[in-house]
């Protein structure tokens, strides 16, 4: 990744961001100066934000993805993380802001597309309603501002994420929510459509609030089979899962989602 670029700033029709490199890494901000997105420019595929360490801890639950879909790119954290744990996946990127993602590709601050990965300029809720595939895993993280769009909890849009699931398949939602009624009315949706398959957390530190939402009705696992796959995947993927699983377990009641 190029260590030379320089603070600069990106104005398209759905974004403002500034891009600031400070102590090894780029940070993306927002006009009010809010931290959206970082990249570490030594080790681009390590996760540099805890609320994507979150979203990305739904990897405990399931097996390898061979196919994934990621709903919104930010600055490609998530795509260099995931290309370099899961070379053989087939990764397919959706964003709405294709004067972004071809200024970052530019910049080769995005990883190129190539068999591998695919970039779809395409509205999200658009994309969901017309795909064909299937995936084993679907990773949102889009907003409108600061903000999740209120599309996400409409019962007609998280059914269909589910139906684009392969068999075993899973999708995690990285959300900012204010109106406790708002989130209500997205959880009470995802867990009709998920058969109460579902898990949620708040992500310490920050407002996010990560939710999983499964295809199947995941094994039932001692806590002992857990504790030592998450010690495992921790050192794979050098994130801290143990804290992780232990607030799914602080935050969601015993016996959910096969937990």
């Amino acid at each position: 990744m190029d260590r030379i670029l320089k603070n600069i700033k990106i104005e398209t029709a759905y974004n403002k961001i500034s891009i600031k490199q400070c102590a090894g890494k780029l940070e993306f901000r927002s006009p009010d100066d809010a931290l959206q997105s970082v990249i570490d420019l030594e080790t681009p595929h390590r996760i540099a934000l805890v609320n994507l360490e979150y979203l990305i801890a739904i990897l405990l639950f399931i097996p390898a993805p061979e196919r994934i879909l990621m709903l919104g790119t930010a600055a490609g954290s998530l795509l260099h993380f995931l290309r370099h744990h899961y070379p053989k996946s087939h990764i397919t990127a959706v964003d709405i802001d294709s004067e972004l993602i071809e200024n970052l590709l530019q910049k080769k601050i995005l990883p190129e597309a190539g068999p591998q990965l695919n970039y779809v300029y395409d509205d999200a809720a658009h994309y969901i309603q017309h795909s064909q595939q299937n995936f084993d895993l679907i990773l949102v993280d889009i907003f409108n501002g600061a903000q999740s769009p209120r599309w996400l909890s409409e019962k007609n849009k998280i059914g269909a994420l589910y139906h684009l699931l392969a068999e075993h398949g899973a999708m995690a939602f990285n959300l900012l929510i204010d109106s406790d009624h708002e989130f209500t009315r997205f959880y009470r949706n995802l867990r009709l459509t998920c058969h109460k398959q579902t898990l949620c957390m708040p992500v310490e530190g920050f407002e996010n609030t990560i939710a999983y939402g499964f295809r199947d009705q995941l094994p039932q696992r001692e806590l002992a089979w857990y504790m030592e796959h998450t010690l495992e995947m921790s050192h794979r993927h050098s994130i801290d899962y143990m804290a992780i699983l232990s607030a799914i377990y602080t935050t969601n009641p015993s016996g959910e989602a096969g937990i």
